[in-house]
C-alpha cells in the first residue's frame, strides 16, 4: 500500500511539473541543417562531381538492365531450359549486385557530405536554436524521433532552419 502511494504521489509530481513547464515545441537537428541554403550548396557540388554522375547514371543504366531482363524472362521464360533459366538467374543476380555496389558508393558519399554539414554547421546550430526558444519563451524543446505526435505549429525546424541561413 505504502508502495503503490509513493508510486503514485511521484508519477503525479513528475507530471504536474512536466504540465507547469509552458511551452513545449519539437525540433529535428539533421533536417534543419539540410533545409539551409549551405547544405543545398554542398547537395549540388556533391551531385556536379563526375564520379557521383558517373555512378548515379550506372545505377540507372543497370536498372534498366535489370527490367530488359526481367521483360525478357517475361516473354521468354517459358520456352527457355532449365540451364538457360539458370544463366538468366546468374545474369539477374550479377546486376543485381553491382546496384547494390554502386548505392552503397552513392551512400557513402552522402554520408560523408552529411557528416561534414553537421560538423560544420553544429555551434551555428546551438545559437540558432537558442535564439528562437528565448525569442519565443519555450520552455521544453524535444527531439522529433522523442514525440509520438505534435501539432505542425509546435514544430520549429523550419525556423531553426531560417535562423541558420542568416548565421552566415
Amino acid at each position: 500500500m505504502i508502495f503503490r502511494n509513493l508510486g503514485l504521489s511521484i508519477a503525479l509530481i513528475a507530471f504536474s511539473s512536466f504540465a507547469m513547464a509552458g511551452k513545449i515545441a519539437v525540433f529535428n537537428h539533421e533536417q534543419a541543417i539540410m533545409q539551409t541554403k549551405h547544405a543545398e550548396s554542398i547537395v549540388k557540388e556533391l551531385q556536379a562531381k563526375p564520379e557521383y554522375s558517373s555512378l548515379m547514371a550506372q545505377i540507372e543504366s543497370l536498372r534498366a538492365d535489370l527490367q530488359g531482363l526481367a521483360k525478357e524472362q517475361e516473354t521468354k521464360g517459358m520456352t527457355w531450359s532449365g540451364e538457360r533459366q539458370a544463366e538468366h538467374r546468374k545474369k539477374i543476380e550479377y546486376v543485381q549486385a553491382d546496384m547494390q555496389l554502386a548505392a552503397k558508393k552513392i551512400q557513402a558519399e552522402q554520408n560523408t557530405v552529411a557528416k561534414r554539414l553537421m560538423e560544420d554547421m553544429a555551434p551555428k546550430l546551438e545559437s540558432a536554436i537558442k535564439k528562437i526558444v528565448d525569442s519565443e519563451d519555450i520552455d521544453v524543446l524535444l527531439k522529433v524521433p522523442a514525440v509520438y505526435y505534435v501539432k505542425p505549429d509546435l514544430d520549429i525546424t523550419k525556423k531553426v532552419a531560417v535562423e541558420l541561413d542568416k548565421a552566415k
